[in-house]
């Protein structure tokens, strides 16, 4: 049984159930292939007792995803297609992505939509600003869409026009989406002769299908004056606001938790200004800074009249995507200036429905009150302290970050939950971590000592931690951007841990304040690195402490094996400008099952980032889980090696071990394969069981370039006599593209095993997967 983009654990569920042999009651099912034991294996691999105890524990919240916006992976997501549709474009005009025909345009804040209601606590009015054409007979407004993600239509499909439209003179529009030649869609609408602003929103369904060349065109009738703000165009194939080929990918994925949004645009980029890149979890579901404090914002209702097929109704939202204030992206530094902005049509609202929809918990990490350490401008300035929302600084941000999970976990009687449940979910969302900062670390520099000036800050806040405890949050602390930064690490430059050390030094100036360092926080490890050090380092994690005061848990919140990096050895050069190849998937599965092994310690871990254009040159970011164009995506080696450990992980450690025919563990030279002679294992592998199904689940890397017989010694359970096998093999240099994929499992039923012994051949250059059946 083959297939492509298969639901692994459904998949190996209906395949289980129907195999079951037939003293169950179940009918049997004839295997697809038989896997008695080999005479002549050369390894065997022992599985013993389930492991008990905290420590035989694997999280249930191991493997997720990460959403950051990079890669303009905003714009490829979300539903709505239109380029700067509210007018607050920081470039070059409040009107760029827009043309004008036979009209003058220009942009304009006085009597704006919003009126008085977004005015801020210091007299600011951030969202004023909207269109305003002064138009002849004919006269037409064009929208560009996005360079990197362009409009496209497909036939049959509904698209939704909105806009708050003022007019005098003008009485009749018409809406399109063309390509100058054709027009896919269309919508006349009557505007209203109401003084003030209306909110018109039209349905169209395509005519024909396109992805090139089209844009959004009003055109209207008469001379007149027309102001225009919010203007958007959504396509309704898409799931909570997301476009459904690309969160059909992701749904597939099955991921546990999502983390968003970041990353570094969590921060900003250049301390003088980074208010206006650091990412805003509050502007992105248009709250107003009302009051002299963090604690005073307020998300106010937000009134106005709706026109649709249907006739005119007064409607009350909040968080309307008007009202939400833009914020430049950091990773807008690409030096060609492109049109990027965090418009926030996925906003922190949207992001919580995303998890919602998927079953994934909420991982988000909110600014901890400085900036970008990674990224500095000019180079080599150095981080500094943001201001905050209401320049209070650091204090702003816990009260930002605690107002945060009221947001997502409060009932509807706290002032946070009452606006969620205003915007439409009543429920509290599932959310049981909250990140404080990202890559950052202690410098010597006070504006940048993140541990000491910040970090701790929230540690030592009690109204913050109180809230923590009371919604059962636990905080993950930043530990700088590199393996070498991350206890276990042996090579060169090696720290001990960052976040680690951090922990021992507070721990020793506050005697008794923290009984161990796990209470200072789950440190959150970064790396990107070549896949010989990931081969190199899957043990990375088991040393760590099980008990005591040195015992503390571990978010791998970014990493990927990425060509242009490199700690141990020179591997910089493998498969230039090839960097999501099979080597490189391989080398993470290999790095996987030590995460895995390891699932009491590492809580979580997710790759990154998750999106990229297909074209090269307008990527930010070369190593990307999945690459898309306006139409299509495609899954990367790395997304089904990502997917294969999302499905099939167990809830309990089995103990497993290999024992090698010859004696000692086989290795192998990958001289061949890199541009430099590295010695690693042939294999790596663990062994869980899912207590729920009874699936006891093998999976076994292989990074040579020969098939490998493998005994699995299973024994000690009681088999049904059939498990569901997965495997997965390509060249090492293979990579996806929009004709073919790489990577791609292969699924089948197999039995017949020798006693408890099964024949497994993993293959060259492959991953194998046994979900083995037993009695419960």
């Amino acid at each position: 049984m083959k297939g492509k983009h298969l639901a692994l654990p459904l998949t190996a569920a209906l395949l289980l159930s129907a195999a079951a042999c037939s003293s169950s009651g179940e009918p049997a099912v004839e295997p697809d292939a038989l896997l008695p034991a080999f005479d002549d294996a050369a390894a065997v691999l022992t599985l013993g007792e389930v492991a008990e105890g905290e420590d035989g524990k694997v999280s249930d919240e191991l493997f997720g995803v990460f959403l950051e916006d990079i890669n303009y992976a905003s714009y490829a997501l979300d539903d709505n297609m239109v380029k700067n549709g509210s007018f607050q474009s920081k470039f070059h005009t409040r009107t760029d992505g827009w043309t004008a025909q036979n009209a003058t345009l220009t942009s304009a804040t006085e009597d704006s939509l919003l009126g008085d209601l977004y005015k801020d606590y210091k007299n600011n009015y951030p969202v004023a600003d909207y269109a305003k054409l002064e138009t002849q007979a004919g006269g037409a407004l064009l929208n560009e869409g996005y360079d990197d993600v362009p409009m496209a239509v497909e036939e049959g499909t509904d698209y939704i026009f909105s806009a708050f439209i003022r007019t005098s003179g003008v009485s009749h529009m018409t809406v399109s989406v063309t390509d100058g030649t054709k027009d896919y869609c269309t919508a006349a609408i009557t505007l209203s002769s109401q003084a003030g602003w209306v909110k018109y929103r039209r349905t169209m369904s395509a005519n024909g299908t396109a992805d090139t060349g089209l844009k959004l065109k009003l055109t209207f009738a008469e001379a007149g004056t027309v102001s225009l703000d919010g203007v958007t165009l959504e396509t309704t194939d898409s799931t909570v606001g997301i476009k459904n080929y690309l969160y059909n990918a992701v749904k597939e994925l099955e991921p546990k938790f999502v983390r968003f949004p970041g990353g570094c645009i969590t921060e900003g980029e250049n301390y003088n200004s980074a208010d206006e890149q650091a990412y805003d979890w509050k502007n992105s579901i248009g709250a107003v800074a009302n009051g002299g404090n963090a604690g005073d914002d307020v998300v106010p209702a937000f009134t106005y009249t709706l026109n649709t097929e249907d006739g005119e109704v007064v409607k009350a939202t909040y968080g309307e995507f008007v009202t939400r204030k833009t914020n430049t992206n950091l990773w807008q530094n690409d030096g060609d200036r492109k049109y990027y902005q965090m418009e926030y049509g996925i906003g922190f609202y949207e992001y919580f429905l995303l998890c919602d929809s998927l079953g994934a918990s909420a991982l988000p990490v909110v600014n901890c009150g400085l900036s970008c350490q990674g990224q500095t401008i000019p180079v080599g300035t150095g981080a500094g302290a943001l201001p905050g929302r209401h320049d209070k600084y650091v204090d702003d941000y816990i009260q930002d970050a605690a107002d945060l999970i009221e947001f997502a976990k409060g009932d509807i009687t706290t002032k946070w939950g009452a606006v969620r449940a205003a915007m439409g979910h009543e429920e509290p969302f599932e959310m049981n971590y909250l990140g404080i900062g990202n890559e950052q670390w202690e410098t010597g520099e006070t504006k940048s000592n993140y541990f000491t000036s910040y970090y701790e800050k929230f540690l030592e806040n009690e109204a913050f931690m109180d809230t923590c405890k009371q919604y059962g949050v636990q905080l993950i602390v930043g530990n700088h951007q590199q393996l070498r930064n991350c206890e276990g690490y042996e090579g060169a430059g090696a720290t001990g841990g960052d976040a680690r050390n951090a922990a021992l030094a507070y721990m020793s100036a506050h005697e008794g304040k923290l009984a161990s360092i796990g209470e200072y926080g789950v440190q959150d490890h970064h790396y990107y690195n070549s896949p010989v050090d990931f081969l190199l380092h899957t043990k990375l994690y088991d040393g760590y402490a099980r008990e005591g005061k040195n015992r503390y848990e571990v978010f791998v919140g970014e990493y990927s094996a990425n060509n242009a990096f490199q700690y141990s050895g020179n591997f910089s050069n493998l498969f230039e400008n090839q960097a999501n190849s099979w080597f490189s998937a391989l080398s993470e599965a290999a790095m996987m099952t030590g995460f895995e092994r390891n699932g009491d310690i590492v809580k979580l871990a997710a790759y990154a980032p998750m999106f990229a254009p297909v074209a090269t040159s307008a990527r930010h970011w070369g190593v990307d889980m999945m690459l898309f164009t306006n139409t299509q995506v495609v899954r990367t080696p790395n997304y089904y090696v990502q997917q294969l450990f999302m499905c099939n992980t167990g809830s309990r450690k089995v103990a497993a071990e290999l024992t090698y025919r010859s004696g000692t563990a086989d290795t192998v030279d990958l001289k061949g394969v890199g541009n430099t002679s590295a010695t690693v294992d042939k294999l790596y592998y663990v062994a869980d069981i899912d207590e729920q199904t009874g699936d006891v689940i093998v999976k076994i890397v292989n990074v040579d370039s020969h098939v490998i017989k493998v005994n699995v010694d299973a024994s000690a359970f009681s088999l049904r006599g059939t498990a569901v096998r997965t495997r997965m093999d390509e060249k090492y240099a293979a990579v996806s593209t929009l004709e073919k994929e790489a990577g791609v499992p292969e699924t089948d039923i197999v039995g017949g095993f020798t006693g408890g012994v099964i024949g497994l051949n993993v293959p060259s250059r492959g991953i194998a997967v046994l979900r083995i059946s037993t009695k419960k």
